[in-house]
């Protein structure tokens, strides 16, 4: 194909995808209401009290998930104040999240259940590290909804263009750095900019649109022109990604050693353009394996 002729394709692409995009129900209400919270307010847990019960269903969902095995409760729980108790206002964020993206791209086919997969395991490795690292300045609650919508542009395309999504996946990619490069070939856009476009129309926060149009551009850390929470974010999001894709491609490396297991993340989870990340290896080959069965029970009450 000729490089006009790429150029057409590309811009038709984007032009369809784009007509697709702003045909997206918006997201729930309770979601936007929630990203106005601050998790450091002493009245954070009364207002998600107060958000999850303006929605029935949700309220529903949260106590079903409180009694479920994935909380593990001793005793039967009625009550959301009891269901909050049990599980924690930080975890309640977690579902109020997942369960609002989860009505707008709903998860039916295994391979859009895979990427869903994929998007909490790299929320909930976000948030840990927002949590556990020197990253202090990083909100874990953004770090959350960050990692579960990094990849908003593959939801776009697995519900509207599924056939381009499965022949990225035909072609093959094997770590996060490849897979807008596969795209570009096959598109000519990458899931970046549909997911940039995408957060746009949802009225998303602009860091968060920014984290989703950046997350593959790994000179970002270096670049200090752009904040250093941003960049810090990023680097967050990034590492998560690796990590994720890391353990969905690699069987069997859950029974690798701690030892191995960092051996393993450096590499092919640690890109070089990096450089000084101080990022926490040998926490994070202890903590990786319940983290992902953290996602797996999260995903699993999502009936991803």
């Amino acid at each position: 194909m000729s490089e006009e002729s790429f150029e057409q394709s590309r811009a038709s692409n984007l032009e369809k995808l784009t007509r697709h995009i702003n045909q997206l129900p918006m997201l729930p209400g309770v979601l936007f209401q929630l990203m106005k919270l601050n998790s450091d307010d002493n009245e954070f847990y009364d207002q998600v009290h107060e958000l999850a019960k303006s929605d029935p269903p949700l309220a529903s969902f949260i106590l079903g998930y409180a009694n479920s095995a994935a909380s593990s409760p001793n005793h039967k729980i009625n009550s959301l104040q009891a269901a909050l108790t049990r599980v924690g206002s930080q975890t309640i964020v977690e579902l109020i999240t997942a369960l609002s993206v989860s009505k707008v791209f709903i998860p039916s086919q295994p391979e859009h259940k895979a990427i869903w997969k994929h998007s909490i395991e790299t929320a909930v490795i976000a948030s840990f590290l927002s949590k556990n690292t020197h990253h202090h300045e990083v909100d874990p609650e953004m770090a959350y909804m960050c990692g579960l919508l990094h990849d908003i542009g593959r939801f776009v395309l697995f519900q509207f263009a599924p056939e381009a999504l499965n022949e990225t996946d035909i072609m093959g990619w094997s770590s996060p750095d490849e897979l807008p490069l596969v795209e570009e070939k096959i598109l000519g856009t990458s899931h970046t900019e549909i997911g940039f476009i995408a957060c746009q129309k949802l009225n998303l926060p602009p860091v968060v649109a920014s984290v989703v149009k950046h997350h593959h551009n790994y000179n970002i850390f270096r670049n200090t022109q752009a904040p250093k929470v941003f960049r810090e974010l990023v680097l967050i999001i990034q590492f998560a990604d690796f990590l994720s894709v890391m353990a969905i491609k690699t069987p069997g490396w859950a029974q690798l050693s701690t030892d191995d297991l960092k051996t393993h993340i450096l590499a092919h989870c640690i890109m070089p353009n990096w450089g000084q990340h101080a990022l926490p290896l040998d926490m994070i080959a202890k903590a990786l394996p319940m983290l992902i069965t953290k996602s797996d029970k999260l995903a699993a009450s999502l009936g991803v």
